[in-house]
């Protein structure tokens, strides 16, 4: 058996494994279940996987435990597209954005002035999992605020709006270079179904 075929053999055990444990969650739950249990991931520009992600990979890969839906798309994108409701119920799967109230230059990319920088996926009443490096870690939203706040950040709370995540999962054309790891979890996934 070469290296790949070892790697989806690890994978379907893995996701067997949790599966088992989530069973009788609801989809919010499993997505805050996902979301605690990625702390201490390795951050990563453009990752998403069990052992390194970046902001934004952590909540699609998330989504995609909880829902069964595959996207990969930036924070802004998360904010724009999925995470539309405005005022969520208790229940409601949701994530914290981070907005850039001026223009700016981070990490060699240029952010506009309204857009969403950062993202984290609240797990908690008032917890959210920070992927930020050198590793993500469950965070205070509270303790966050004040904090990107006074860089002139607004910080949102949305809900995710599920149909516009089944119908971007449907159609398959929300994954912008999503890694080998991620595509191997989908294809784990799908094959469950």
């Amino acid at each position: 058996m070469d290296e790949r075929e070892k790697e989806k053999v690890q994978f379907r055990l893995m996701l067997e494994s949790e599966k088992e444990i989530v069973k009788k969650l609801s989809e919010s739950e499993k997505y805050k279940y996902f979301l605690g249990r990625m702390q201490f991931l390795k951050y990563t520009s453009g990752k998403e996987n069990l052992l390194e992600a970046d902001c934004s990979g952590s909540v699609c890969l998330a989504l995609l435990l909880a829902t069964g839906c595959s996207i990969r798309v930036t924070a802004d994108s998360l904010y724009r597209k999925f995470f539309t409701v405005k005022n969520p119920e208790k229940d409601d799967i949701k994530a914290a954005f981070f907005i850039t109230n001026y223009d700016r230059k981070l990490n060699g990319r240029l952010y506009r002035e309204g857009e969403c920088a950062h993202v984290a996926g609240l797990c908690g009443i008032d917890v959210v999992l920070n992927c930020v490096e050198p590793h993500s870690v469950l965070r205070s939203l509270s303790d966050m605020r004040p904090f990107y706040n006074a860089m002139d950040y607004s910080v949102v709370v949305r809900g995710l709006n599920r149909e516009a995540l089944q119908k971007a999962s449907d159609e398959g054309n929300q994954l912008f270079g999503a890694d080998y790891e991620f595509e191997q979890i989908c294809n784990a996934i799908n094959g469950e179904r």
